[in-house]
Parts: structure tokens; sequence; C-alpha cells
């Protein structure tokens, strides 16, 4: 956002803790749970593709995705979306067991379900984050928020930074940065994990999102894809950083790569082991837009660890309302205005997250995801 913001001559500065940025590659996806999603995926690819253009290199790695689900039922939910995948111009493909074997390989049970397409792509989001900072003015530090008389600024390195607008962008220590200012937002945080997985498998080619043994893969994206690939189970309900890492540990990984032998029983070890805070709105959506009760201060957050594919296209739109420009399509449903009549739990399922299409939507989730089904 500060580079939409910098490019329109606007003074920018961010700052930033000194923390690298992913060493591997972050999935993009059209596969989310709401027309409004698909929109903002356009719009984040269009924004890659110019940085690609711009900067005369390539950020995006095409891989066949694999969405497996455990029955026809289950598959059902998901039709919905399929419509809006094709009209961004993707292919897709939908395989009963015996079909996807003979295209993958991988085994099966008899009731399965597949879609199959090249609707994912892997995005080089350090080396984005790399070449932005090196246009952008950075300051590195530890930056605590304050806000006096409905102002906000911020305190790095002993200096008050003040400025027409304060963007918190924070991901999943949002809600701890806004807690010691005295804000509370409609924002909870959890830990997330995953695994380095080496292993020669047929696995290795491929994206996929395993709703029968709830886990998911990644290639590598560089020169490591044919002995390794990422894998993990989304999320678990405990922002105690600490927590989390304990969880990482070998009885995970003993269950996490005997899940995917069900698909493949070559050999696979796990190697690294990755673990973080993110965070969701209390309707499972995105959040952007200026925080109540502040005259400068704006939130961009909520993305669940998948701000590669929402990211961009909603740090854009933000970028306009700052600037008191109009939204180029309807932000309607990551406005942070729809809590302030918000009567749905102030807490969320991690277990659950967006992309589970196959699943009913827990109680108090966005009416804008996709019906037919996909709402409790």
């Amino acid at each position: 956002m500060g580079y939409f913001l910098k490019i329109e001559g606007y003074d920018v500065t961010i700052i930033h803790n000194g923390r690298k940025p992913p060493l591997v590659d972050l999935v993009f996806s059209n596969m989310l749970p709401s027309p409004s999603d698909v929109r903002v995926t356009k719009e984040t690819m269009r924004i890659y593709r110019g940085f690609e253009e711009e900067f005369k290199t390539t950020f995006l790695k095409n891989y066949v995705a694999l969405h497996i689900y455990p029955n026809r039922e289950s598959l059902k939910l998901v039709e919905p979306v399929i419509p809006d995948i094709v009209d961004a111009g993707v292919r897709v493909r939908v395989f009963d067991s015996k079909e996807a074997n003979e295209v993958t390989g991988l085994i099966y049970g008899d009731d399965e379900y597949v879609i199959h397409g090249e609707y994912e792509y892997l995005v080089s989001i350090r080396r984005i984050i790399n070449i932005l900072h090196g246009i952008l003015d950075i300051i590195r530090g530890t930056a605590s928020l304050k806000i006096e008389n409905g102002n906000a600024y911020v305190l790095v390195n002993n200096e008050k930074l003040t400025g027409d607008a304060v963007v918190l962008a924070a991901g999943g220590w949002n809600v701890e940065i806004a807690r010691e200012a005295g804000l509370k937002l409609p924002l909870v945080n959890y830990g997330t994990r995953a695994l380095a997985i080496i292993g020669r498998t047929r696995l290795n080619k491929y994206s996929i999102s395993d709703y029968t043994y709830d886990y998911y893969t990644r290639p590598m994206g560089n020169l490591l894809d044919p002995i390794a690939f990422i894998a993990g189970d989304g999320n678990v309900k405990t922002n105690d950083l600490r927590q989390v890492r304990r969880l990482t540990n070998k009885s995970y990984a003993n269950w996490l790569i005997g899940s995917m032998k069900k698909r493949d029983p070559s050999m696979m070890i796990s190697a690294i082991a990755g673990y973080s805070l993110v965070e969701m709105a209390y309707d499972y959506e995105p959040v952007i837009g200026k925080v109540p009760n502040t005259n400068n201060l704006y939130l961009i957050g909520g993305f669940d660890g998948y701000g590669a594919k929402l990211g961009p296209g909603l740090a854009f739109e933000l970028s306009r309302l700052i600037m008191g420009l109009k939204p180029t399509i309807d932000i309607s449903c990551y406005d942070i205005n729809r809590f302030n009549n918000y009567e749905g739990p102030h807490d969320v399922d991690p277990r659950w997250e967006p992309v589970m299409l196959y699943l009913p939507a827990p109680s108090g989730a966005s009416p804008c995801f996709y019906k037919g089904g996909l709402r409790a």
C-alpha cells in the first residue's frame, strides 16, 4: 500500500521490525468463498502482473492445484464457486476418484472427488518485499501505536512520527499493537504451523488441499521442488507463540506424514518447522478502513494467512480511500464499519477457514460468502 501512495506523490514511511519475510513462496488462489473475494483476486493478479512488467522479472509460478473432497455431498457445496473461477480465466475440471487416480497417480477413496486446475500460483513475496523496500523509506525498529485526542501517532526508536494517515498492517500482531494503544479491533489472532517435507513423491508437484484428511501441501517454488515441499494443517487455537512452537513437534510431524502417505506411501521425512501468528475477523472476512473513533488510523488485516491472495488488491483499494478516492470495486464485504452494530460471536474457530468451502460456515460468518449450502 505504501508503494501505491508513493507513486501518487505522497510521502510514505514504513516502520519495519526487522523480521525477515517468508523464505518460501506464498500461495495465490482463485478458490475463495465469495464472489467479492474472487473479484479482489483479479485485482491482486493485475497488481502482480504489473509488478512483473515494471520490475522486469517473474514473481508468479503456476502450479496444478488439487482440492480433494470426501464425497459427492461435500463437492456440491463447492460447486457455486466454480463458475466464478472459470470466469477469472482458469480451466477447472472435476474428477471422481478413478479419474483423479489416472491423472495424478495419487490414492483416493471410492467416494472422493477432486477439483483439478491451474488456479493456484506461488508468489515470491520475499522478492517483492525486498524490491519495494529499496524504493520506500524504511525505519527499522519496534514501534508502539499511540492515540491522543483521536489522533494516531507512532513511537519508534525514541522518535515520535505523525502523519495524515497511520496504517496498522502488522498481520497477526495487529491485535496486540492496538490493545496496547487502548483499542479493540474486531480481530482474533492465533497460531499457524507448517513443515518442510523431504521426499520424492507424487505430492511434490501439486498444490493440494486435502479436505478428507485435513492438511495442505505446497511446492517449494524453487529448485528443491523435485525433492521437497511444504505441508501443514492450518491453524491452532492459541496466540501464545511459545505454545504454537511446542505443538509443532514430532507427534505433529508423524500425524502429518501419516496422513500424506494415505495418498502416496513414498518415504517422507520432516525437516524445518515453521510457525507464526495470523488473524481473522469475527466474520472470517478481511478488514480494511478507518478505525472508528480515530481521526487518522487505518487498518488492513484479518487475512488468515492468505494475504498473498487478497492483500495487494485490498491494499490498493485502501490507498484510494486514504487519498479520498472511491474504490474501483465493491469493498463493502471488508469495510471495518460493518462491525459497528455487529451482534455475532466475538471469537473464531481457526480450524474452520474460509477456504474450507465444503463445510458450512460457523455462526456469525460473513453474509458475503456463497449461498447454496455454504452457510450454517
